[in-house]
């Protein structure tokens, strides 16, 4: 199943990306599991920031991180139109939850929409979204974090979300990655752990790996291309 990214000599079987990594101290964790590793700069906004700032921020986090992100956590889906808009030369996520966020994201075709479903009694993540994300290519982020702070119910619960989830992500072939999304060194995972999360959310160990290699490697590598030049992905 993942030929494609076996085949071309560009994603190496084994060469693993680490998507989301928040903390300092758990970046050089990070480091020691993963090939590639993704410092991501969590932004909080209930207001229109200083965009200038947040550029030489970022611009600092390059000079020491090389890959970086920045995740948008906020209510207002104007704020994440108008961070789309600057050119900020970072991957940008969104950290999702709230459906109009959700959406707003998904139209913006931001890089990623982590955990879609934080917060939420549902996915948080339907046909119209799957079929947007994947024309988009936007990916979706599978966040092992969350699930680490819940209590055994919610936690069954939020697994539950995260299979609906990954049914349209698999049929509507939406970009996607596994990641930590840690914001300490003690929610860092291995790659094996988390393709194990993957299986568990109903992945083939094929899909799993893909999650953790073609997909992160196609995101950091390739600039989004219109629907219609858009390469072939495994299932």
């Amino acid at each position: 199943m993942d030929g494609v990214a076996e085949g071309d000599g560009l994603f190496p079987r084994d060469h693993f990306v680490e998507m989301d990594v928040r903390s300092e101290e758990a970046y050089p964790l990070a480091e020691e599991w993963f090939d590639e590793v993704v410092f991501t700069k969590k932004l909080v906004l209930d207001g229109e920031p200083d965009w200038g700032a947040i550029k030489e921020s970022l611009r600092e986090l390059r000079e020491e991180y090389d890959r970086i992100a920045l995740l948008i956590v906020t209510k207002k889906p104007g704020l994440i139109r108008e961070a789309k808009r600057r050119n900020l030369k970072a991957l940008l996520y969104v950290q999702g939850g709230d459906m109009r966020i959700n959406r707003a994201a998904i139209e913006s075709g931001v890089d990623a929409l982590i955990s879609p479903w934080l917060g939420r009694k549902d996915p948080g993540f339907d046909h119209t979204l799957a079929g947007m994300a994947s024309r988009r290519g936007v990916a979706v982020g599978f966040s092992l974090s969350p699930l680490l702070r819940l209590k055994p119910y919610e936690r069954a619960l939020t697994l539950r979300f995260m299979m609906k989830a990954w049914e349209l992500v698999r049929k509507y072939r939406v970009p996607r990655f596994i990641t930590s999304s840690a914001e300490d060194r003690w929610e860092v995972r291995s790659p094996r752990d988390l393709m194990a999360l993957g299986v568990n959310l109903g992945m083939e160990p094929p899909q799993a790996r893909a999650s953790l290699n073609f997909y992160p490697r196609r995101i950091l590598c390739t600039p989004k291309p219109p629907p219609s030049a858009r390469r072939r992905s495994p299932p």
